[in-house]
């Protein structure tokens, strides 16, 4: 097979504008939500239920 044809890396770097790769404080807002929601879900629903079964 024969190389692509197309821009270069230098070319192409240009269109790459990252300027931090910081977490957005919104982003961790939902991570703490979701693992909140986890823990709730476990204790109040999953070990109830699992009394159940077990």
């Amino acid at each position: 097979m024969s190389e692509p044809v197309g821009p270069s890396a230098e070319q192409e770097k240009q269109f790459h504008t990252y300027t931090t790769h910081a977490i957005p404080w919104f982003i961790r807002l939902i991570w703490v939500a979701f693992w909140i929601a986890c823990i709730w879900y476990v204790i109040r629903l999953a070990i109830p239920s699992a009394r159940n079964y077990f």
